[in-house]
């Protein structure tokens, strides 16, 4: 799915909310480490130190250079993945547990200065912490078309079934008046972090009118199948701008507007298919 092109209003962007539905969690699972040497899990020995010696290597006893990172790949694989060449920033790294096929795994997302060359790097990685720790994937999010602006949610996982959970990642780039906001799930398919979905929910300030775009997640049962339908529903706000010259002549409706998209698991592609919906809908006011 490509960037909306023509967009035309010309202010200050606005934010858009987010909220994951079709679940029951007390608070959000996300952790903030300012410690590397805080435990993984109560009873562990394993610690954040640990998990990141798997992505920045140190040198052997006697060797003086460490050997060659990981590879580190970007979501839509459009590029090869690359030998990582840099070293992790000085900022507190954040965790996320992840259920995958009825497996206990954790997200690290954190930042490291590259070579020269290859400037720096916004990662997430994908370990799996027992019987051994193990990193299994690793995504370079920071040469994407969107910029960052927080990647994680209020409470970013959305539970599929009992043993297998998606997460959700924003990213947000401006253009003029617009904030044009890129919302996907994530899951986790062989090892391998692999996008479940994916809309934009734009809003934006103009001079005649403002609106904003509000997602919410959530599932819905989906008889023989092995995964749930995925519903995202986006709500639509429009309204005339508090600055707007009262004399103009261009009309402004005060409205709400609600589209959705469905997205069905197709057991013969092993991915998850969009169904039915009217985004496109949607997506054709932001090209207004």
């Amino acid at each position: 799915m490509s960037v909306m092109p023509g967009f035309r209003l010309t202010v200050l962007s606005a934010a858009c909310l987010l909220l994951l539905a079709g679940q029951a969690l007390a608070a959000s699972p996300l952790l903030e480490i300012k410690d590397l040497k805080q435990l993984v899990a109560a009873g562990s020995s394993l610690t954040y130190a640990d998990l990141l010696k798997l992505v920045f290597p140190e040198p052997a006893p006697g060797e003086e250079k460490a050997p060659a990172g990981p590879l580190v790949r970007q979501l839509d694989d459009y590029y090869e993945p690359q030998p990582l060449k840099a070293e992790l920033s000085d900022m507190s790294v954040e965790a996320l547990p992840l259920r995958a096929q009825g497996r206990q795994l954790l997200l690290l997302e954190f930042w490291a200065h590259g070579e020269e060359e290859n400037g720096s790097y916004h990662l997430l990685g994908l370990f799996q912490t027992t019987p051994a720790p193990k990193l299994l994937d690793l995504l370079d999010l920071a040469h994407s078309l969107f910029q960052f602006n927080g990647i994680w949610g209020k409470n970013p996982v959305l539970k599929l079934t009992p043993g297998t959970e998606a997460c959700m990642i924003e990213k947000e780039h401006l253009v003029a008046s617009l904030s044009q906001m890129h919302f996907q799930l994530l899951w986790v398919r062989n090892d391998r972090l692999e996008e479940l979905l994916g809309v934009f929910a734009h809003s934006a300030n103009g001079l005649t009118e403002t609106f904003t775009t509000r997602p919410v997640f959530r599932t819905e049962p989906d008889k023989g199948r092995e995964f749930p339908k995925v519903v995202a529903q986006l709500t639509l706000r429009v309204k005339p701008a508090p600055w707007r010259d009262k004399d103009s002549q261009q009309p402004v409706r005060n409205f709400t507007r609600s589209y959705r998209g469905v997205w069905r698991w197709n057991p013969a592609k092993q991915k998850y298919s969009q169904v039915s919906g009217n985004l496109d809908a949607l997506y054709k006011f932001y090209e207004r």
